[in-house]
C-alpha cells in the first residue's frame, strides 16, 4: 500500500473515530466519564496541567485515538508504541491532514494543542 493509501486510510480511520465519539460523548453522563476515564478524556486532563509541545501533542491525540478505537489491552502492547508513532508520522507530513487533526483536537475541546 503507497503511503497516500496509508495516509488516507488513517483519515477515514479518525474520522469514523470522531463521530463515533461525538455520539458517545452525548450518550455518557458526566458520571460514566469520571469513573472510567478513557484515553482522549486522560489527555483532555493532562493537556490542562502539563505544557506539550504541537508535534507532542499531536502524536499523544492520535495514541489516544488508536487506543479508544483498538482497546486499552492492545494499548498497553509494546509493539503498539511504534505502530501509533508511525500512524502520526504519516498523518503529521500530510498539512492536510496535520490541519485536520488540529480541528479535531479543537472540536474535542481538548486545551493545549
Amino acid at each position: 500500500m503507497s503511503d497516500i493509501g496509508r495516509v488516507d486510510q488513517a483519515v477515514l480511520q479518525l474520522r469514523a473515530q470522531l463521530q463515533r465519539l461525538a455520539r458517545q460523548r452525548s450518550q455518557r453522563s458526566d458520571a460514566e466519564v469520571r469513573a472510567d476515564p478513557k484515553p482522549l478524556a486522560r489527555l483532555r486532563q493532562a493537556s490542562s496541567t502539563e505544557a506539550f509541545g504541537d508535534d507532542e501533542f499531536r502524536r499523544k491525540f492520535v495514541r489516544a485515538l488508536l487506543t479508544e478505537e483498538l482497546g486499552e489491552a492492545l494499548g498497553n502492547q509494546p509493539e503498539f508504541e511504534r505502530i501509533a508513532n508511525e500512524v502520526w508520522r504519516l498523518l503529521d507530513e500530510d498539512p492536510d491532514t496535520r490541519a485536520m487533526m488540529d480541528d479535531a483536537i479543537h472540536q474535542l475541546g481538548i486545551p493545549g494543542a
